[in-house]
């Protein structure tokens, strides 16, 4: 939940940045007010651009907490990991109970690249507009332009960047590995919907006991994966039972967004 209290103590207002994110931002507001000269130089609807940039920014911001979620998980991590909210710069720590607390500084930080990243777009948009001549051609190709160069790109974003996860190492990469690949080409999981598959928890379950029983043992391995969509919207979980060697896939489950991935 939305907790921003002015009374929060010192190391509450930073949850996720770093020495080297101080850089980052600095680095960040000298381009953006790079950014902010050159469109102000190019036209005099300058602040209805920057503003509205931002503004994209925000709501974009915003949409990142509900939309990239990592819940608190136990891949790589016995004892049990927070998870986090927000991309591309985490901004909020989900507990382990639950609770999700937001860093205003992480927030900010997250907004600035997020407004920065909308400003590089516009410049790309206002350069490639003046290389066909955009006054100059018909309604029809314009639609088409912002078709191509604005809203495509966007919504194929999904297919080069991985979304947030938790980091998994040794065992636990197999195993996810192996239930992407399963999901992937077994299942046809991924295709022209889903987009991008992301790990999102690993677990040893005994509950599946009838696959399990054709290899003599009652425990099975179990990946939850959390399948995006265009423009990085959420679309389903899946639960990938797996043999008790990790290899082979036994069972694939579609599993709602809300609640836990091992609920039946």
């Amino acid at each position: 939940m939305f907790d921003l209290l002015p009374s929060l103590p010192l190391d509450e207002w930073v949850l996720f940045a770093g020495p080297a994110d101080l850089l980052l931002a600095l680095a960040g507001g000298l381009l953006c007010t790079l950014l902010v000269i050159w469109w102000q130089q190019q036209t005099r609807y300058w602040f209805r651009v920057v503003m509205g940039a931002f503004l994209a920014a925000l709501l974009l911001c915003i949409g990142s907490y509900y939309l990239f979620v990592v819940p608190p998980h136990y891949a790589s991590c016995p004892a049990g990991c927070t998870g986090w909210r927000g991309f591309p710069i985490p901004f909020a720590r989900i507990e382990l109970s639950g609770v999700s607390r937001v860093g205003p500084l992480d927030f900010l930080l997250n907004l600035l690249m997020l407004w920065l990243l909308w400003l590089g777009a516009t410049l790309v948009w206002r350069l490639l507009g003046m290389a066909i001549r955009w006054e100059s051609r018909s309604w029809r190709t314009q639609v088409l332009f912002i078709l191509v160069i604005a809203v495509l790109p966007w919504a194929l974003v999904p297919r080069i960047l991985d979304p947030p996860q938790p980091r998994a190492v040794g065992e636990d990469l197999r195993l996810a590995v192996n239930a992407r690949r399963s999901a992937e080409f077994t299942y046809r999981v991924t295709g022209a919907w889903v987009q991008r598959l992301a790990l999102e928890d690993i677990r040893l379950s005994a509950q599946a006991a009838d696959p399990a029983a054709l290899f003599g043992e009652t425990e099975v391995n179990q990946v939850c994966l959390r399948g995006y969509t265009y423009f990085y919207v959420p679309w389903r979980r899946y639960r990938i039972t797996l043999d008790p060697s990790g290899v082979t896939a036994l069972q694939l489950a579609e599993v709602p967004l809300h609640g836990s991935c091992w609920e039946e």
